[in-house]
């Protein structure tokens, strides 16, 4: 596996925060390298997950999370519950704007479709996102839950084809 696109991965993701950019790019070359020790070093955020030692965890899926977990611990990925409407998701959306210090944020009240759920909801999310040149990021969990991210748009293509490089999963809308 090529880990030198880590790091331009995570900077999409980070923008010009360094110090994020290595943290995140250090967990997640140590999951993709070798995912028993990453297992072992974050046990404890694993079983929170409800990921115990003794459940076999298929590779792909453990990725995943490391890469989700990663995110979030820097505040640039939101984990939504699949009852949450997308006014609440844009409340969760607008705390990664304001770590990416993009100077926009998604309304909340006056959000088209504001009461909507589900795939409604991600389509609202990113036609408020686009209009500001943003893209709405769907990181793939098997999860009741919608863990989401931020990417410019005009490098949406390019996390599509970083993220399966190293093996991520993740929609681009």
């Amino acid at each position: 596996m090529n880990t030198d696109k880590i790091q331009p991965f995570v900077q999409l993701f980070t923008l010009n925060d360094a110090e994020a950019t290595q943290r995140v790019s250090e967990r997640l070359a140590l999951v993709l390298r070798d995912a028993a020790a990453y297992r072992e070093q974050f046990a404890d955020e694993l079983d929170e997950r409800g990921i115990t030692a003794a459940m076999k965890l298929p590779e792909q899926e453990l990725r995943d999370i490391a890469l989700v977990d990663a995110l979030s611990l820097e505040d640039l990925a939101w984990e939504n519950d699949w009852k949450e409407d997308a006014a609440e998701m844009a409340d969760g959306l607008n705390e990664i704007l304001t770590r990416q210090q993009r100077g926009y944020a998604l309304p909340t009240s006056a959000l088209p479709g504001g009461r909507n759920r589900n795939a409604e909801a991600l389509d609202a999310l990113q036609d408020a996102l686009e209009a500001k040149g943003l893209a709405l990021v769907l990181y793939t969990l098997d999860s009741d839950s919608y863990p989401l991210g931020v990417v410019d748009d005009a490098q949406a293509e390019e996390a599509r084809q970083l993220a399966q490089e190293l093996g991520f999963k993740l929609t681009v809308y």
